[in-house]
């Protein structure tokens, strides 16, 4: 039952992150670009996110890999020292791809 809840609350997060990162705001969807290619986002597109919206990023990253490796089972430290070691690559390197790093240490 808790694996499951755990699963409820990524889904719900990756619900929120698509409408706070990939749809700002419904209203300047007509004036702005309404698609993001996650090939290009970079380390410093991460870092100059609010800290809600750059964890939601992180989650929906993190949920995007689980998927390309097709993992149905996380662990909740590994995950959280990847983010640690994420967050590091992404400071000393903030021109590098965010795709890259979590490829690199998922």
């Amino acid at each position: 039952m808790k694996g499951i809840q755990a699963l409820l609350t990524i889904l719900t997060v990756t619900t929120v992150l698509n409408e706070v990162v990939i749809s700002p705001s419904y209203a300047q969807e007509t004036s702005e670009e309404t698609t993001v290619n996650l090939t290009k986002v970079s380390c410093r597109e991460l870092l100059k996110m609010s800290g809600d919206e750059r964890g939601l990023t992180l989650v929906f990253f993190h949920g995007l890999i689980s998927a390309k490796k097709n993992q149905m089972v996380v662990d909740r430290i590994k995950l959280r020292e990847a983010t640690d070691k994420i967050t590091d690559y992404c400071i000393d390197n903030p021109n590098a791809i965010l795709m890259a790093a979590f490829e690199k240490y998922r």
